[in-house]
């Protein structure tokens, strides 16, 4: 046994860690479409919020402002939530281990769907929790699960890889039947029709995450927001990290917040792109899950692979993602992107087909 086997937890030595979406190297000439990041830069108002730190360096050695105040008195201001309902993240997955550590004994059960976010077993494992993956359909409905002894569920909505919301009535009647903590992910609830946060003033068990990284397009400042009743809040806050949010982020992050009409007309513009791009594919053979997202899950035609599909369109530079799980290998995820960006594939998909390996 090696020295790192010895010394590693049980927990550990017998998980796999989560494995991230490719990331090319800078300069790579891809077109990527594999991770969910937004096509599109962040508001020009992050730029300049950037700047002005920058500029004055003086505030670079000192340390940020330990609670994101600034940031969180916005976001209550644009949810309509009080300041002391929100939590600020280094990343929605750093809120993830928060909600873990905060709320969860070793032993105690952590739910959620598969397909879902493959993070959470990850994440829950780490914790020595036990984590339970519950199917998403049941004889061709929802799966509405019985929760009495499950301490926190993760419901992803609108689903990751899938793409489709879950409603606000079902969100409702899962909370009640909660005897936990139910926290909705929604990373990518600004493409969405409806979100949950509406549901905070009557539910007092939920949790909702929202992340910068899709809609704002601030994947790399790593922010990520948590809205709940002030006292769960308040003992979230005794478990986060001092200073886990550095002062660019904190600054960053709020500018784009505040530049709501930028959000709206990009996410405007990816909702159209994914219309566009489902209609192409279908008219392809492609079948298309409804999405509320910004991606869409494809099954290829029934005679083609997607495996292969995904690696012709790796050869010819385009990044999807194709998961190896036997519920999603027949298919494949697409990230939306630039209008440019969606012809080409498209253009490479129609070669691919014509020319590609069947099963």
């Amino acid at each position: 046994m090696s020295l790192g086997v010895d010394y590693t937890r049980h927990e550990v030595r017998q998980m796999a860690g989560y494995v991230p979406g490719r990331q090319p190297l800078p300069g790579s000439r891809v077109i990527k479409l594999n991770t969910n990041e937004s096509p599109f830069p962040p508001s020009p108002a992050v730029g300049r919020a950037l700047t002005q730190v920058l500029v004055n360096s003086d505030l670079l050695r000192r340390y940020p402002d330990p609670q994101s105040l600034d940031l969180r008195r916005s976001a209550a201001t644009i949810f309509g939530c009080e300041t002391e309902q929100v939590i600020a993240g280094n990343g929605s997955d750093e809120l993830l281990r928060i909600l873990l550590d905060t709320f969860v004994e070793e032993g105690e059960k952590v739910a959620f769907f598969s397909p879902s976010y493959s993070l959470y077993p990850v994440l829950t494992r780490i914790r020595g929790g036990l984590a339970g993956a519950l199917p998403l359909f049941q004889d061709g409905a929802l799966y509405q699960p019985q929760l009495d002894d499950t301490k926190l569920f993760f419901l992803t909505s609108p689903n990751a890889p899938l793409g489709f919301s879950f409603s606000n009535d079902y969100i409702r009647q899962m909370a009640k039947d909660l005897s936990g903590i139910l926290v909705v992910d929604e990373a990518y609830a600004d493409f969405a029709r409806d979100n949950a946060l509406s549901l905070l003033s009557e539910v007092d068990n939920l949790v909702v995450l929202r992340t910068f990284s899709k809609s704002y397009g601030l994947a790399s400042l790593r922010v990520g927001l948590g809205f709940a009743a002030k006292a769960l809040i308040e003992q979230l806050d005794k478990v986060r990290d001092s200073y886990n949010l550095d002062r660019l982020a904190q600054v960053g992050a709020r500018a784009a917040l505040e530049d709501q009409e930028y959000l709206r007309k990009t996410v405007a513009l990816v909702v159209q792109e994914r219309q566009r791009l489902a209609v192409a594919l279908q008219e392809l053979g492609f079948t298309v899950e409804p999405s509320q997202t910004n991606f869409i899950f494809v099954t290829p035609p029934t005679a083609y692979k997607a495996s292969a599909l995904y690696s012709g369109l790796e050869k010819a530079g385009i990044l999807v993602r194709y998961f190896s799980d036997p519920q999603l290998s027949h298919g494949l995820r697409i990230t939306i992107g630039t209008r440019d960006e969606m012809d080409q594939l498209v253009i490479t998909i129609k070669d691919l087909l014509k020319n590609g390996d069947r099963k």
